[in-house]
This record gives C-alpha cells, sequence and structure tokens, in this order.
C-alpha cells in the first residue's frame, strides 16, 4: 500500500510540474485566424481583426483568442496583416515567399476607375512640405500600402523629396512657392508667376508636369481680401480656364488651427466623418510632428472602416469650398 501511494503521489507531481510546463504554452498558442468560425480564413476575418485593433469590434475571448496570431494577449494591427497573408496564401512575415510565375504589369497605383461606383474612398492630402517629416510619412504610407497627395512649396533642403514623393507612386501637387499670401494674393498675375514657379521646381526634379493644385488657404480662404478683393473669384475660374483642377477639402485633422493637439486628438477629428468620399487635409511641415504620429491610427481606422485610400487625380472629388473673396 505503501509503495502504491508513493507511486500515486510520484504521478500526481509529474502531472502538476507538466501542467506548470505547459499551461504558459497554451496561454500564447497563436490564433488560428479564424475569427467567424467558419472553418475559412479569408480577408473578411482579417478586416474584422482590424476592427478589433482600433476599437470598433469588441470580440468574445473565443473570436480575440483567434485573432490573436502572435500570441501575445492583444489583437493589433499586425495581427490583421498576418490573417490576411494567410487568408491569400503567403506564408507568415519573415518566412520566404515561394517563387511565382511571371505575372502581366499591373498599374502603378490604383484610381477610382478601378472601383466600384459606390467604394468608400480615402484621399489623404498634405500640405505645406516637403520636410524632415515628409520621408517619416512616406514610409507609414508604404507600410500600410496605400497612397496619398502631397501639395508642395519650395525647400530647398527638402527638394530632393519630391522625386521621392514620385517614386514611391503618390500624386505630387502644386500648392505655392513661397506660400505669402500678401505676394500671391496681390492679383492674377502674381499668383501665376508663383504657380509657374513651384510647376517648374517639380517638373526640373520629377518629370511631373502637375495639373492639380491647392490654393494656400483654401478657396474659400478670406485673409486674401487685405491684398485684393475678389481675387479668389477670379482665379478659381480662371485655374480652370488654364487646365488645372483644384482641390479643397471636406474633412480637416485640425493640426494647423493653432492649438497644441494631440496625436489621439488629431486622429479622432480626422476620423470624425460618415462621408463617403473623403479629402483629408494635413500638412508636412517641420513642426507637424504630432501629424506623423497620428497617421497610422487614422489609416487603420479608414481601412477598418472599408475605405480605400488612393492619390488624386484630375476627375477626383475636389471638395470645393464656397469662395468668399
Amino acid at each position: 500500500m505503501k509503495k502504491t501511494g508513493k507511486r500515486i503521489l510520484s504521478a500526481a507531481l509529474l502531472l502538476c510540474v507538466l501542467g506548470c510546463l505547459l499551461l504558459p504554452a497554451l496561454a500564447a498558442a497563436p490564433g488560428s485566424g479564424d475569427a467567424d468560425n467558419d472553418g475559412n480564413v479569408t480577408a473578411a476575418d482579417a478586416r474584422f481583426a482590424l476592427r478589433v485593433s482600433v476599437q470598433l469590434e469588441t470580440p468574445d475571448a473565443e473570436t480575440e483568442k483567434a485573432c490573436d496570431m502572435d500570441g501575445d494577449g492583444a489583437v493589433t494591427a499586425a495581427d490583421a496583416r498576418m490573417i490576411l497573408r494567410k487568408a491569400v496564401g503567403l506564408p507568415p512575415d519573415g518566412e520566404d515567399e515561394p517563387e511565382k510565375p511571371d505575372e502581366p504589369e499591373k498599374p502603378d497605383r490604383i484610381t477610382e476607375a478601378d472601383l466600384p461606383a459606390d467604394a468608400k474612398i480615402l484621399y489623404l492630402t498634405f500640405d505645406d512640405g516637403p520636410s524632415a517629416n515628409t520621408i517619416k510619412i512616406l514610409d507609414i504610407l508604404d507600410r500600410y500600402n496605400v497612397k496619398a497627395t502631397f501639395f508642395v512649396v519650395w525647400n530647398s533642403q527638402y527638394a530632393y523629396l519630391y522625386k521621392e514623393i514620385v517614386d514611391r507612386g503618390h500624386t505630387i501637387a502644386l500648392h505655392s512657392y513661397t506660400h505669402d499670401y500678401s505676394k500671391i494674393y496681390t492679383g492674377t498675375a502674381a499668383y501665376f508667376n508663383d504657380l509657374n514657379k513651384i510647376s517648374d521646381a517639380v517638373y526640373e526634379r520629377t518629370g511631373v508636369r502637375s495639373k492639380l493644385i491647392r490654393f494656400p488657404g483654401g478657396s474659400s480662404n478670406t485673409v486674401s481680401k487685405r491684398y485684393c478683393a475678389g481675387i479668389m473669384s477670379t482665379l478659381t475660374k480662371e485655374v480652370e480656364r488654364r487646365g488645372y483642377a483644384y482641390f479643397d477639402w471636406n474633412v480637416d485633422s485640425c493640426d494647423a488651427d493653432g492649438k497644441s493637439h494631440t496625436a489621439a486628438e488629431l486622429t479622432r477629428y480626422a476620423t470624425n466623418t460618415k462621408q463617403t468620399r473623403v479629402v483629408l487635409l494635413h500638412h508636412d511641415a517641420a513642426s507637424k510632428r504630432t501629424t506623423v504620429e497620428s497617421l497610422p491610427k487614422t489609416i487603420e481606422t479608414y481601412l477598418a472602416r472599408g475605405y480605400y485610400i488612393i492619390g488624386l487625380t484630375e476627375q477626383s472629388y475636389t471638395a470645393h469650398h464656397r469662395v468668399n473673396n
């Protein structure tokens, strides 16, 4: 009996030790990616995981575990990416991908013509760059494989980034050479002299003769009244007569309203809309550190809502303002 008791005790201790060793491993086991538990991992599962990561969905414990692909106890955008790779048959990040047969070249970027008529579209736009922040923004856009539009000014230190913007598949557009209201809004000739200078600067460095513009202050600005009454009414007609397409915005991140906002606040302002065509205003000047910090969460939120994020073209939604001068 004593021997039997010892054997039972030894077995119990062994089970206890094994349990202590195995439980942490089980707790950290990676998720399956099958968020809806239908036996298949699909893009819908990835989209659900992305919505969870930005707190647009609250899953039950089992679903959360399925979405937690790296087993770290939290559902993040990285988990959603892993689910999407699994859904389309790609190996996890970091593993070698199988060789694929040559495919025909695809267009450099998606435009409105490639999308369904009822598609939700976000146009990310950045004014007043390039600066040191521009390269950070370009890297973030690359990370999410989305495109944006940069309304540039002249900055000799960072003019090399004009070509970087184009080479990475984004839209380069014209803002102003000087961004000096007291010079550009004194008359039609003064405005086009400034516009032609920034157009030439971009063309010399990129080979792109952009026909997309944004007025400093937008077409609705009233500061121009100080220098020339009625100038915006004239310019909005004249730029179109000369073949340009001008763009305003219908959602403002408020990163240039003169107040000190946190990155979280900028994201909240930037995503506070239900419109299906969103032209979102940001700035990438040197002082806009929180704009850079807010951008990943803003992108993730729009992607989770089902938006395509693409660059502007001459045929895009212009979001024109009411002209006030």
